[in-house]
């Protein structure tokens, strides 16, 4: 294990120092990502020539404002973020512009929140997730809007001192002082309170009570880009008539949130693929062990565990193959590797607005996850999640580094029927997710994002084979569709600012 640590080290070693060779004789293949490079001019012309339009005709006119699928808001945010923070990177400042022409039609299906809370919400009214089955028909979705809201208080903070975005900026402020006011009232606190004095060990049964999940982590991004949109637009704090006692009330949401987020991530000594000695990072571990997604984690096998049957009606059975209760709880569980991808946005919003989070929500600094906290989860990934390989990069499904299998036979309430993924089958989370900027914490991830672009558009039957197989999405073989949106996902996060 060792001896194949250290010449997954050598090898990567050779890729990273001929990668930084050619970025310092500026050559063309370097140039191509950096700001105003290759990669960036062929994101812009996805944009231009199909995203923009499928954006506003399919996500924002059909499916959220005649369907009232607030879904939407989830995929548009999982489709862009990384394109916004791209254009933030780069100083495009038209290109957040177009942006939020685009999300801002959202705003249009804000509603009364339901059950007399406060302020204004999405409300879902069907689509094909909300049902009366899983009981979140005419309901507020936390999660989809908290994950929206994220995108949308980024584009706004970057806009916040930009002629003419006045009225996007307000609209944004607004918006997330109203949802994070109702999210952090004195129930929410109270739960907080519990996660706090939690521990792994508490965790008896699949209640996800006591988790640190990605609703609460993208409240704290949603804070600090709104404490960078009050801080250059303090009069934005009386246009939405904010009483000082509300202001108190966000005030300890935030800082519960940040204690609880602090209290969930583990650092743990790691050896590097180099062989020196490094600090990683997991987040929540152990708390997930017995959570219904992760009960066959510990099976790394290829055989199907579970089986979906289409019957001549077009619903579905399952046949189990495998019993989970045969296998044993790993215990080390946390986060899979594709709601990890949360991390990337968080803390990108926490060290661009540092200095605002204490300005206007009193946060004390040693209360934010700190550079070499973050530079822990970019060394998790390198050590632990991926495969070793820098020629035919993989990356296993769990934070922790296991590889078994995830999401086995999941309901969410639809008639669709899941098999699960199989080990390394959310390997493509790492070219969609934005794990690819993480390569200012860790250098070694710089050569494994260009790799998979460069294998995407190979001619090479061996790498078509492994594309095909597990990064579909950037395949030559996906659909249209497909491709275009996975590519608007992976090529705006190896798009970097010359150093």
């Amino acid at each position: 294990m060792v001896l194949g640590k250290k010449l997954a080290g050598f090898f990567l070693l050779v890729l990273l120092l001929a990668d930084q060779a050619a970025w310092a004789a500026d050559s063309s293949a370097d140039v191509a990502f950096i700001c105003g490079g290759k990669v960036e001019s062929e994101v812009w012309q996805l944009w231009d020539r199909s995203a923009k339009e499928y954006l506003r005709s399919q996500q924002f006119t059909k499916s959220l404002k005649e369907q009232g699928d607030t879904y939407v808001l989830y995929d548009v945010q999982t489709y862009t973020h990384n394109l916004m923070a791209m254009a933030r990177r780069c100083q495009r400042v038209d290109r957040l512009v177009e942006l939020a022409d685009v999300f801002g039609a959202a705003f249009s299906s804000l509603e009364p929140a339901p059950d007399g809370k406060i302020g204004m919400a999405w409300v879902c009214k069907g689509g094909r997730v909300c049902n009366d089955k899983n009981r979140l028909i005419n309901r507020e979705v936390m999660l989809t809007s908290a994950q929206f809201l994220g995108l949308i208080a980024s584009v706004a903070n970057g806009l916040a001192q930009a002629p003419d975005q006045g009225e996007f900026v307000k609209q944004t402020a607004i918006a997330s002082l109203q949802f994070l006011l109702r999210w952090g009232d004195a129930e929410a606190v109270r739960q907080l309170d519990k996660q706090l004095a939690a521990r792994a060990q508490d965790v008896k049964d699949g209640s996800s009570a006591l988790f640190f999940t990605d609703k609460p982590l993208w409240m704290i991004a949603i804070y600090a880009d709104l404490a960078g949109i009050l801080q250059n637009n303090p009069s934005l704090v009386t246009e939405a008539k904010l009483t000082e006692d509300q202001l108190q009330s966000m005030r300890t949401h935030l800082s519960k949130l940040l204690k609880l987020f602090a209290a969930r991530i583990a650092v743990m000594g790691g050896v590097g693929r180099d062989g020196r000695e490094v600090e990683v990072a997991d987040l929540d571990r152990g708390f997930w062990r017995l959570y219904a997604d992760n009960k066959y984690a510990g099976y790394s096998g290829s055989e199907k565990p579970v089986n979906c049957i289409k019957q001549p009606d077009g619903t579905f059975k399952t046949k189990v193959s495998l019993d989970a209760g045969t296998l044993a709880p790993v215990e080390n569980i946390g986060w899979d590797i594709s709601h990890a991808r949360r991390l990337v946005h968080a803390f990108d919003a926490i060290e661009r607005n540092r200095k605002a989070l204490q300005q206007v929500f009193g946060v004390s600094a040693a209360d934010l996850p700190s550079a070499q906290i973050m530079r822990a989860f970019a060394q998790q990934l390198v050590v632990n999640v991926w495969n070793g390989d820098a020629a035919f990069p993989l990356f296993a499904n769990y934070w922790s580094g296991v590889n078994g299998w995830y999401r086995v036979a999941y309901d969410n309430g639809t008639p669709r029927c899941m098999e699960g993924y199989s080990p390394f089958g959310l390997t493509d989370s790492f070219a969609t997710g934005g794990y690819a900027t993480w390569a200012r914490y860790a250098p070694e991830i710089r050569p494994l994002g260009r790799r998979l672009y460069r294998l995407s558009v190979s001619d090479g039957v061996d790498e078509r084979l492994f594309m095909d197989r597990y990064y579909p999405g950037l395949a030559v073989k996906a659909s249209a569709n497909y491709r275009m949106l996975t590519q608007l996902m992976f090529w705006p996060s190896l798009v970097e600012t010359r150093q």
